[in-house]
């Protein structure tokens, strides 16, 4: 139980620097914020389009029990609610109160997403950036990269105190090995999926034909229609697909072929996008919880330290 215990402690709180995570907050954050967010736009049209609920979620459910339906469930609510949920994520980029505001952040983005899916728009596709951006909120990722760890050192700093040094803690990698975990298992889920309820029809080429013809039509995709006509090839990325997805877990244990089954990853989404329309923007972005930005630190350095030594900077001792 004790060798048990301790391999646990290892794979989920290694002594790790909080670089990786401040990184991962930073694009994550940044890109949500100012590309994937909710369009206020469609959630007001929902709400005033008077159809009403098809399969309301547990969460607006859950919210409804609280909150009247004739307070919760207007434009003005909405409206205050996006721009609250648009100024903490502005505060978690920058990292400012940054537990406190990917808290709110990850909260708004949960509701509004959960509003589009109670009309029967669900899509599985933000499932894991909705759970990696309220994984900010319990974890250190505001202690790099961030106005808060400026103020403390500036705080350290004025009463003569030694700089805490939070260049490795142990509770830095278990959000990001948690997201790669949960990748592993939708892909492999889903090719599972495939074989155990498709079988060889799945991989005979003609049912692969037929998705990409119907979403082709429906969201007028030349390349997907022209797809969709060649056979063969459509066999040849159906045994891809399933490779690709029963083979993604590999990445947990053997990171020298990552680089390639991220890169298979991203041509296989954008595949999908320019074939069939369905987007899986978030999916694409979440790919940088496997990145070792850490990696990079001797190249962060030569570009800070050529800033530094530019004319009209000095250093202070």
């Amino acid at each position: 139980m004790r060798h048990c215990i301790e391999y646990w402690n290892s794979f989920w709180f290694p002594e790790t620097t909080v670089f990786n995570l401040a990184m991962c907050r930073i694009i994550v954050v940044g890109i949500r914020l100012f590309v994937l967010m909710p369009h206020l736009g469609n959630e007001l049209n929902l709400l005033q389009g008077g159809a009403g609920f098809t399969e309301p979620q547990l969460l607006i459910v859950s919210l409804l029990a609280i909150i009247p339906e004739d307070i919760f469930l207007t434009p003005t609510a909405f409206l205050v609610m996006y721009w609250v949920t648009s100024v903490a994520g502005a505060t978690t980029l920058i990292g400012l109160a940054t537990r406190t505001s990917a808290f709110v952040f990850a909260l708004g983005n949960w509701i509004l997403v959960a509003h589009i899916y109670s009309y029967a728009e669900e899509h599985h596709v933000e499932t894991l950036l909705c759970i990696f951006l309220m994984l900010l909120a319990f974890s250190p990722s505001g202690d790099r990269l961030s106005i808060d760890a400026l103020i403390r050192r500036r705080h350290q700093h004025s009463l003569n105190e030694k700089p805490q040094s939070m260049e490795r803690v142990s509770t830095a990698a278990w959000p990001l090995k948690l997201i790669q975990i949960l990748f592993a298992y939708t892909y492999f889920s889903t090719g599972l999926g495939k074989i155990v309820y498709g079988g060889l029809t799945w991989i005979n080429g003609y049912t692969l034909q037929q998705y990409i013809l119907r979403s082709a039509l429906s969201e007028e995709r030349a390349l997907g229609i022209w797809l969709a006509q060649q056979h063969t090839l459509c066999i040849l990325l159906s045994i891809g697909t399933i490779l690709f997805e029963l083979l993604f877990p590999v990445v947990l244990f053997f990171s020298r072929i990552m680089p390639y089954i991220l890169i298979a990853g991203i041509c296989f989404h954008a595949g999908i996008y320019m074939t069939m329309g369905a987007d899986f923007f978030e999916h694409i972005l979440l790919y940088v919880v496997f990145i070792d930005f850490e990696s990079w630190a001797p190249w962060f350095e030569k570009v800070k330290a050529s800033i530094i030594g530019r004319p009209g900077y000095q250093v202070k001792s």
